[in-house]
């Protein structure tokens, strides 16, 4: 799991840092989002050390470079499992065992900037979330 996280620091051009490191082990452990919290809690466990401070600060970087989303319905925090992939990312929950899958349409992002051009609006991303039941759940 080290390497991943050396990989993605790399891949966004971000210096490698301890705490840069452990929030993205945190959330490389799971597939559902986590709060600022938890990512902390769990962090704490692992006997590492940070404060809830840095988590937040971390978190806000990593979403404003698109490495994180930050979960509509919650505002909890999942890893891109799309990078670099343009287009309308597309958050598909489920809300019994609480997993995020990821996708992208392409075509949707193109109608939502017709949507927002003809409003006069000017979008800077895409992302939507749709919650039902996974068929694991299912």
């Amino acid at each position: 799991m080290k390497q991943a996280t050396r990989t993605l620091l790399r891949q966004y051009n971000l210096r490698i840092t301890q705490s840069r490191s452990l929030v993205l082990q945190a959330m490389l452990s799971t597939k559902t989002p986590l709060t600022h919290k938890e990512i902390h809690r769990k962090i704490l466990k692992t006997d590492g050390s940070i404060s809830l401070v840095t988590v937040y600060r971390i978190l806000e970087a990593y979403e404003n470079i698109g490495l994180v989303h930050r979960h509509l319905s919650t505002g909890s925090f999942i890893l891109c499992s799309l990078q670099g992939e343009k287009g309308h990312h597309v958050m598909l929950s489920c809300q019994d065992c609480g997993t995020v899958a990821e996708c992208i349409d392409k075509d949707f992002c193109k109608h939502e900037d017709r949507i927002a051009k003809s409003a006069g609006f000017s979008p800077k991303a895409h992302l939507s979330e749709l919650i039902g039941i996974c068929s694991s759940c299912s």
